[in-house]
Order: structure tokens, then sequence, then C-alpha cells
């Protein structure tokens, strides 16, 4: 009997490299791999389910459930996780000098729902007594989701002739939440500053308290597919969790460094001091902290109309792993 034929989208990772390179393959699966930009995946996926399975974001991932009628099922493997605190801009005139004050501000972000700003958002709420409902919010661009505001907040599409940068270094906006270092605070930082400008160690302090690291992306396979094959999803989640630990083993090697980084030896080291050797975990039970806080911000920020429990983001036979 031959293997089942899938397609899956990924960005360009060195956790699912050796999944497009056939170094590994999910058993009973002929995997072909597709490269996009994570925003391309998404986008495809969520209006023409294009792919049989792709990585998610976790915002849009909570979203569908949340309606009820989610054409996916998720895999706790987590293609992308990053902190957050780098991604907050204030414009230099604003009047903004600590967190607190980006309160009544008007802020830009890329879209409502996008999960990197939830997870800012959240950490801004909860760490530093942010209010969303007293921002004038303004977005790049409409939600890939039709997310609704939550009450009492309002947002505006700036024009299609601006960006965000521009915006900032002008000051039409106070601040602006992005995960893309914006060029005015390359090209001006008189004028754009970083609101955490220790954000590493910022990011550091926030692991070490809360256990929490933020994460992004999910991968989803399309329900159809599940249904017709239930050994399926174990399989795909074995495949992802060999990728993702061979690279933690290339990573570690002292030998010929496996990335363009000079001193990798030296930043694993202390990425090891301070997550441990497990320091990009899959499964469950190892992320329960971290997913149990995305819940509860996507809830708040109008994502969902209830908190998400944990045993909905996944699949049955992948919900123990």
């Amino acid at each position: 009997m031959s293997d089942l034929e899938l397609t899956g989208a990924f960005g360009d990772y060195d956790r699912t490299h050796l999944l497009d390179t056939d170094v590994i393959s999910p058993s009973g699966v002929n995997l072909r791999v597709l490269k996009f930009s994570p925003s391309d995946i998404f986008y495809r996926m969520c209006r023409y389910e294009e792919f049989d399975l792709s990585e998610m974001s976790m915002g849009a991932h909570l979203f569908m459930l949340a309606k009820g009628n989610s054409p996916f099922v998720g895999i706790p493997a987590f293609p992308s996780r990053v902190f957050r605190h780098s991604m907050v801009y204030a414009n230099a005139n604003s009047g903004i000098k600590v967190p607190a004050d980006l309160n009544g501000k008007k802020i830009g972000i890329r879209e409502w729902g996008m999960t990197a700003v939830v997870w800012i958002i959240g950490i801004l709420k909860e760490e530093y007594g942010f209010d969303i409902k007293t921002v004038d919010w303004f977005a790049a661009k409409e939600p890939r989701v039709p997310i609704q505001m939550p009450d009492g907040c309002k947002i505006s599409l700036i024009p299609s002739d601006k960006n965000l940068s521009d915006l900032l270094e002008t000051g039409e906006i106070d601040a602006a939440l992005i995960h893309q270092v914006p060029q005015a605070f390359l090209k001006s930082p008189d004028k754009v500053f970083r609101l955490f400008p220790d954000y590493k160690n910022d990011e550091i302090d926030y692991y070490k308290r809360t256990g929490v690291h933020p994460i992004m992306h999910c991968v989803v396979l399309r329900k159809q597919i599940n249904e017709q094959y239930p050994w399926l999803l174990k399989n795909l989640f074995d495949a992802l969790e060999e990728s993702r630990k061979k690279t933690i083993e290339s990573l570690s090697d002292t030998g010929a460094l496996s990335a363009m980084i000079p001193f990798l030896p030296a930043f694993m080291d202390e990425t090891r001091s301070i997550f441990g050797d497990d320091y990009w975990p899959y499964g469950v039970k190892k992320n329960i902290k971290t997913l149990e806080k995305l819940t509860l911000y996507a809830h708040e920020q109008g994502l969902t109309d209830r908190v998400i429990q944990i045993e909905e983001l996944f699949g049955k036979s992948v919900l123990e792993k």
C-alpha cells in the first residue's frame, strides 16, 4: 500500500527543514513541503484551505475554534514562538516614558488579532496596567479573520498610501506595536525609541517569573483528512518532534556551526542556563502555562467569546503529548 500523499506549508525554519529535505518523513506519508511567508500561509489556509496541513497563527486558530466551525484540527508543535517586549515603539514627543503612559494614546498595529499583538497587549495589560479601551487604535490592514473589537474599543484603518513607521516618526500616532523593526527606529533614533530598550533582560525576567514562552504558531491538519485517517495526527506530530530534536542537536554541535552566528556556542550555553536543555518544547504538557495565558488573552481581546479550553486546541490523539 502506497504512502498517503500530503502537501504542507511552513515558513523557512530550521526546525522544519528536515521535513522538506526528506531526511525525516512522517510514517505512512509522502509529505511535500512548500515554503512561504507565514502571513501568506495563514491567508491562503484560512480563506481557501489550500494545503493539507500547515503552520497556523494561534490567534486565527483560536478564533475559528470559538466560532465552532473550524475546518482544522490542531497539532501541538510550535514552529514559531517569540518574546514580544521588543515590539513596543514610541514617538519621542508623545510623552510616553513608561508602559502605563500608553493609556489614552494613539497606537498603531498591523492588524487586530495577530498573535504577536495579542501577546504584547496581554502582557502590557497584566504586567503594567495597560487599558485597551482608553486607546485610539490604528491598523495597517483588516484582520485575516472577521474579529469583532471588544466592547468599548475603537479602531481605524490607516490610509493605503501611509505606513505605521512613517506615522510613528511624524507623531501622527504616539506608539506602535510592530513585530518587525520599523524603518523610523533605524533611521531616526532621536524620534522613535523602544519602550523596553533592555528588552532581552526584560524578557528573561518575564520568563523566569511566569514560565511563559509565548507561542505564535501551531500546526493544523484539515479536519476532513484527520477524520479519514485517524492515525495521521500522531504520525505528523512524531515527525515534527523528531525534526525539532535533531535541530537542537545540530545547534549544539560546536564542531562546525549550523547557523551563521559567530558566538553560537556561547548563546546556546546562555539559552540552556535560562530555559534548560529542552528550551523549545512541543506538546501540551510542557506548554500548559503558555497556552492557558494565550487563551485568556484571546478572550480578553475579543478573538473568542469564551476562554477556549486547552483540550479543544488539539486533536485527541496528541493531547497527551
